[in-house]
């Protein structure tokens, strides 16, 4: 969603995943992609403190997302936020929304910047290109942001939410291949991905019980999901209490 509430890289090498098929034989996700959209201090000051003492042996994309983006200002906490998950060994993505294909090109790229101006080309390791279209006739917009971003040594992660053609792993790194709800996940078929890396195949499932967790992880790993992240939160964003202002509680 488009809110407006506010080390161990391969930066250099965004592509990497591609060329190295990863597929999941265990009954965990190998890689955390963390959409956290909380202030880091105040109110939800304890969700940070969470990711902060998260100890994993996975890895860890963490969205942040001050401004339905960067915003125009660098803000100090955000700054201090990402230099403690930079030392933890995450990866640092920042938040950029495209409207499903229909904002404009330049803006999306100058959202690129302002995140690598503001709060570093060397703590940015990434961008989660957020309301991505999955129609075909949208390629060459979301091509021409991957080129962009790529031509930064950055990592792109595209998120529609749902399936996509196989193609555009072709530019991307991670793709959201689901987004919504423990129920409409029960009912949601994946397409075959089983071509492409797991810890490229993400999915984000919200509204989980701790007793429907082992069913939602095998579901993910049986498709070749092996990037994601659960939690037992729901998304009432539009009353101003988001799934993504929390800190999941089933991160190990």
């Amino acid at each position: 969603p488009n809110l407006n509430n506010p080390a161990n890289t391969n930066s250099n090498n965004p592509s990497s995943n591609s060329n190295n098929l990863v597929n999941t034989n265990s009954n965990d996700l190998t890689t955390y992609v963390i959409p956290l959209y909380s202030y880091p201090v105040g109110q939800y000051q304890s969700e940070w403190e969470k990711l902060y003492n998260l100890n994993t042996s996975k890895r860890v994309y963490v969205i942040i997302n001050p401004s339905s983006g960067p915003g125009d200002t660098a803000d100090a906490n955000y700054l201090d936020a990402i230099n403690k998950l930079k030392a933890k060994g995450f990866y640092v993505i920042g938040y950029v929304y495209t409207n499903h294909g229909n904002r404009n090109l330049e803006d999306v790229k100058n959202d690129i910047n302002k995140w690598l101006s503001l709060y570093g080309a060397d703590k940015i390791d990434g961008f989660f290109i957020d309301e991505v279209s999955n129609n075909v006739q949208k390629f060459d917009y979301y091509r021409d942001i991957y080129i962009f971003a790529n031509s930064k040594g950055k990592l792109v992660i595209l998120n529609p939410g749902t399936n996509v053609s196989i193609k555009f792993f072709d530019i991307s790194d991670k793709i959201v291949v689901f987004e919504g709800r423990k129920t409409n996940f029960e009912i949601f078929q994946y397409n075959n991905y089983s071509s492409i890396s797991s810890d490229r195949v993400c999915s984000i499932v919200l509204s989980t019980s701790y007793d429907k967790l082992s069913f939602i992880k095998n579901k993910m790993l049986k498709n070749n999901s092996g990037c994601g992240y659960i939690t037992d939160k729901a998304d009432n964003w539009q009353s101003g209490d988001s799934a993504y202002f929390y800190l999941s509680p089933y991160l190990n």
